[in-house]
């Protein structure tokens, strides 16, 4: 029977939360795939020197020093998913996906020499944010998707560890989510949901009995971040909890100490400062559009290295672990790992270095020499990337940032469970919301009338508005079977929640963003379209806040507001306002250029 791994203690050390492992192991035999049934298996993957270029052809790599097989371990670290399972789909490079994450760990790693780490926050979206569930509806879909995450990062068995974050705690269920949805949960400095299964650490055996280490896990949380939980949560300071936890790790015996951070990388690199002994700090609540996208930069303070991950899955970092046998037994810290560059971080200098040398050959006054020097660096770095050097050192590490999109490999079970999902949300919101229609409007305000009614006024505008994206918004949800999800539809049918509206069943004739999304409710305008000779009961010159309203940043990266306002208006609607724009790029053509270079479009998710 698969199970989670149980730590092991130092003597006079009392096992927390031991009843919960009953409940455990009910749990694992129903949900979690069988990933360390008998003993683990030969690893047939053999290790790359760059984890770009890894291939499961490739020869495990060996030392200078010694002929052996290294010991070849994959870590690959996530930030706060906050709940969620797949992008939006609608910007040139949609980064997540729950299918998309997993067959990337599934291609770079075999199961027994895998650790996947997730920092908490973890089931629920922020209840700040745009994605927050507000209502029965909403919040029925967040648990569903917390079921889709839950199930899949579950079947890791072993080789997941999670940390624990405020967001787990903000549904209608609070701390009983934790055995909802259950999952090998750490946290250094809290006690509270010893009950739920929570442990203060969690031990991880990376390879077999022969050549293997074991690496301990534990997290922490910010205490500013469980301020506002109700009932509060009592936390201890972050130092003191971690490096309790640390020394009872190592004293279990593990070779490689890691902390999972529920909180931002200032607080990584201080811990990173303030205990010795860890080995790998995780961020989990990475800050800034950028980072929150990208993540940031590995870097290593002192002797421990410290990794940002994007948050909702959008990259994840991989760490490859190359060991020597000899130092298996006890591994050398961060601040003595050999550290090979990736394939990608060379590719990048090298047209770095093609660019320079570009702008230096067409310079006539450029130094022959300085030409000469770069020449020669640029086919060192070329002939390194065509035939990789041998790996050196007791350990070698590769610190990769991978972006999480469609180019990469789907699994299967994931893709599954997603599909899973976008039929349970259509059917379940169809049934639920038969028959709601939007709030009436008040007495003596209009309502919205739908874009047939528009046209038979204005038949121009109405042939040059079907001619744009926003005249097929709808039918883009509907192939995918998402013209139900809430968490779409708002943003594709006009008036939506508005009085006399649109919702998210009964939206006939307000289906796709029609006239009124930017004009208003057009009722008054249709039985009075003039007065004083001027147009009555309408918005004339919307501002760019209407379009802020759907065009997010998260949801549609190349919004420009003049670029596309040039593909909305032309001749027949509004050719004041186009000839005021005057030339310059469309949002077709920006939006073709993030696509070109993002790689190509993906299908809708």
């Amino acid at each position: 029977m698969t199970h989670y791994l149980r730590p092991r203690l130092p003597p006079g050390r009392s096992f927390r939360g031991r009843s919960l492992f009953a409940l455990l192991g009910l749990c694992a035999s129903a949900t979690l795939a069988c990933a360390t049934c008998g003993g683990p298996a030969p690893d047939t993957r053999p290790a790359a020197t760059t984890p770009t270029g890894a291939t499961p052809a490739q020869a495990e790599p060996t030392s200078s020093a010694s002929s052996a097989p290294r010991l070849v371990v994959d870590i690959f670290a996530f930030a706060r998913v906050i709940g969620t399972i797949a992008p939006c789909g609608c910007t040139t490079e949609p980064l997540g996906g729950l299918q998309y994450a997993f067959g990337y760990i599934e291609a770079q790693s075999q199961p027994q020499t895998r650790l996947v780490l997730e920092p908490g926050s973890f089931l629920f979206p922020d209840p700040a944010g745009p994605e927050a569930a507000r209502d029965e509806a909403s919040w029925a879909q967040a648990e569903q998707r917390a079921s889709a995450l839950q199930a899949r990062f579950a079947g890791l068995g072993g080789q997941l560890v999670s940390g624990l974050g405020p967001t787990d705690l903000v549904s209608p269920r609070k701390d009983l989510a934790l055995e909802t949805w259950p999952l090998p949960r750490v946290l250094a400095n809290s006690r509270a949901f010893d009950a739920r299964g929570v442990q203060g650490h969690r031990l991880v055996r990376l390879g077999d009995a022969k050549l293997g280490i074991d690496a301990g896990v534990t997290a922490v949380i910010e205490p500013e971040l469980v301020s506002t939980l109700k009932p509060p949560v009592k936390v201890e300071p972050l130092a003191a909890s971690v490096a309790s936890e640390v020394k009872a790790m190592r004293a279990a015996g593990a070779e490689l100490a890691i902390v999972l951070v529920q909180g931002s990388r200032a607080s990584a690199e201080q811990l990173a400062r303030e205990v010795e002994g860890i080995d790998l700090i995780v961020v989990g609540v990475p800050v800034g559009l950028e980072r929150t996208r990208l993540g940031g930069p590995p870097a290593r303070v002192g002797r421990t290295w410290v990794v940002e991950p994007g948050e909702q899955a959008q990259t994840v970092t991989h760490l490859r672990l190359q060991i020597e046998p000899a130092a298996a037994a006890k591994l050398p810290p961060g601040d003595e790992w050999t550290v090979i560059p990736t394939q990608e971080t060379q590719a990048r200098e090298l047209a770095r270095l093609d660019a320079r040398l570009e702008k230096l050959r067409a310079d006539p006054s450029a130094d022959k020499t300085f030409i000469t020097r770069n020449e020669q660096e640029r086919a060192a770095l070329a002939a390194k990337l065509a035939q990789p050097a041998p790996i050196t050192g007791a350990v070698a590490v590769t610190l990769e940032q991978t972006k999480i999109s469609c180019h990469l490999e789907a699994d299967r079970d994931a893709a599954a469970a997603l599909r899973n999902y976008d039929d349970w949300v259509a059917t379940q919101n169809q049934r639920r919301f038969a028959g709601v229609k939007a709030p009436p409007p008040a007495k003596g305000q209009p309502g919205y009338v739908g874009g047939e009614q528009c046209a038979a006024c204005h038949s121009d505008e109405a042939e040059h508005w079907d001619k744009t994206r926003h005249a097929g918004a709808y039918e883009t949800l509907a192939v995918a079977n998402k013209q139900f999800d809430l968490s779409c539809v708002g943003c594709h049918v006009t008036g939506f929640r508005e009085p006399g509206g649109s919702e998210v069943v009964e939206n006939a004739g307000l289906q796709d963003v029609q006239c009124e999304q930017c004009h208003g409710p057009g009722s008054a305008h249709v039985d009075s379209p003039e007065k004083r000779g001027k147009p009555f009961g309408i918005r004339r010159d919307p501002g760019v806040e209407v379009c802020l309203q759907c065009h997010t940043p998260e949801h549609s990266d190349t919004f420009d507001y003049a670029a596309y306002m040039r593909d909305v208006l032309g001749p027949a609607h509004g050719p004041e306002r186009r000839a005021a724009l005057g030339e310059g790029p469309t949002g077709r053509e920006l939006r073709a250029a993030g696509l070109a270079k993002a790689g190509g479009g993906c299908k809708k998710m």
